[in-house]
Parts: C-alpha cells; sequence; structure tokens
C-alpha cells in the first residue's frame, strides 16, 4: 500500500496573476528538439547535437498535468517523480492553483562527461486557472507514489435572482 502524505495548501492575498513569458518558448523549443531528432534519426552526431543543444544543456521543466471534475470536485494530478513532499508548496494566488517546487540533482555522477542527459532538475511552477469562488479551507492536497494529487470543491454556482427595472 502506498504511503499517503499530505501536502498544507496556502492561500495568499489576491494579486493580479503573473505569468513567465517564457513558459511558451520553452515548450516550444522542446518540440522542435524532438521534432528535429524525428525527422533524422541518422543524422550524424555532430549535426544532430548542433541542433538539439548540448547532451549537458539543462532544460527547464514542469510537471505535466491533468486536470478533470468528478464528484463535485476539479481534481489535479501532477506527476512529481524524484520530488520530496517537503519541496512542494501549493497555494491559492490571484484565482489561480499554483503548485510549486524542486527537484534535487543527484550526484552520483562523479565526472563530467555524460553522454545523454534527459532528466532535468532545478525548480518548477505550475499556475492553474480555478472557477471564482473556490474556498481555499476546503482545498486538499496528497502525495503518494510522485503523484500529487490535489481536490478543488467546486463553487456552487448561484444565479442572480430576475429583477424588474422601471423605464423611466
Amino acid at each position: 500500500m502506498a504511503d499517503t502524505a499530505s501536502v498544507p495548501v496556502k492561500a495568499e492575498a489576491a494579486r493580479p496573476a503573473r505569468r513567465d513569458p517564457f513558459d511558451l518558448f520553452n515548450e516550444w523549443q522542446e518540440e522542435m528538439r524532438r521534432y528535429w531528432a524525428d525527422i533524422w534519426p541518422l543524422a550524424p552526431l555532430a549535426f544532430r547535437r548542433a541542433v538539439a543543444g548540448t547532451a549537458q544543456a539543462p532544460t527547464p521543466w514542469a510537471p505535466r498535468a491533468d486536470v478533470y471534475e468528478k464528484d463535485g470536485a476539479i481534481v489535479v494530478k501532477a506527476e512529481l517523480p524524484g520530488v520530496k513532499k517537503e519541496d512542494i508548496s501549493i497555494t491559492l494566488e490571484a484565482g489561480d492553483l499554483v503548485i510549486r517546487g524542486e527537484r534535487k540533482a543527484e550526484h552520483e555522477v562523479k565526472e563530467d562527461a555524460y553522454y545523454r542527459m534527459e532528466r532535468t532538475y532545478g525548480s518548477f511552477l505550475r499556475r492553474l486557472p480555478l472557477p471564482e469562488g473556490v474556498d481555499p479551507d476546503k482545498v486538499q492536497a496528497t502525495y503518494a507514489d510522485g503523484v500529487l494529487e490535489v481536490r478543488v470543491p467546486r463553487p456552487a454556482e448561484s444565479k442572480p435572482e430576475p429583477k424588474q427595472i422601471k423605464v423611466a
């Protein structure tokens, strides 16, 4: 049975949402690397390194997440392999669910001559918009087997009462 740990969720004062302007660029760059590697898999190694970047170049990373609705709650499942529970921070900021953390590099390899380095390390941030009216006290988060699950109860939809307007 998996060891399930609870992750605290913090609410912060509402402020404008800040987006990292380079997130889309980094995703595009990674897609282009994969595209060129798929087109010319038999190309000389020197050419592929020039196109794909050096083997030692670190790449920024953000965990992949699934977002769906189940039993009246919005469920976010994010893959965080190699991240410790204490290195995860979850906050509600300006109507967004913000997941921050850090995956620390292992120092098993003493040499600097990597043949291939595909695992990424460092800080990450995911910002996911939530519907208006979410109660931060009811948000729950658990972390088990490298998967973070955040459950956000969907706020009740209130329909405004119809009001008659007099014509002057």
